[in-house]
């Protein structure tokens, strides 16, 4: 009798966590959150960094753009608010907008966010939640986009970010336990479709 009670309560708890399971899984699926910005990290994201150069890149001799990023910011601009978001030592606000200037792409930046501003630098969590408050979103409603896994997207994943991994070089996770990243992208050029067919948010 006492194993005939043992294998129903056990028979009834696989049963209703099964069930649990599966609305928890379909009530997921019904969850949408809407997209407003996207944080682009700046260096080896949007515009490349050249290691022997120095100072603030706005004087650097030599400058470009990270490939892909041309062409998809004009896609995305009027879908969501774009940020820059840098962990520059020698460059304020001002500095980058006239790196990106040399560019030709200042304009597709709704705003532009350093340490100089924030006081605060990556992977530091009030970086992100300063930049988030200043914008006015919620961390559920924006995405990080960038190269570097500890300070862009590890960081980014603490405070609640969606997170895409920039990883033009196809780099293999070593030391981590599981991944931090919501996707991973190998050009940006992939960016308007993984955000708007494969992210479901």
């Amino acid at each position: 009798m006492g194993n005939e009670i043992i294998t129903f309560h056990f028979l009834l708890f696989t049963f209703y966590f099964e069930l649990t399971m599966v609305d928890i899984s379909e009530y997921f699926q019904t969850l949408k959150f809407e997209i407003k910005a996207l944080l682009f990290d700046w260096g080896n994201t949007v515009m490349k960094v050249f290691p022997e150069q120095s100072g603030p890149m706005a004087s650097w001799s030599q400058v470009d753009t990270v490939e892909g990023i041309q062409e998809i910011l004009p896609l995305l601009k009027d879908k969501y608010k774009i940020v820059l978001v840098s962990n520059a030592q020698d460059s304020d606000k001002e500095l980058v907008r006239l790196a990106l200037e040399r560019v030709e792409l200042a304009d597709y930046f709704h705003e532009i966010f350093t340490p100089s501003e924030l006081c605060e630098r990556k992977p530091a969590p009030n970086f992100y939640l300063n930049i988030l408050k200043r914008i006015g979103v919620e961390p559920e409603n924006a995405i990080m986009i960038g190269d570097d896994y500890e300070k862009d997207i590890i960081a980014a994943k603490q405070v609640g970010l969606w997170t895409i991994w920039y990883n033009p070089d196809q780099l293999e996770l070593r030391n981590i336990s599981f991944p931090y990243h919501d996707a991973e992208v190998t050009h940006l050029q992939e960016l308007s479709s993984f955000i708007q067919e494969k992210m479901k948010f």
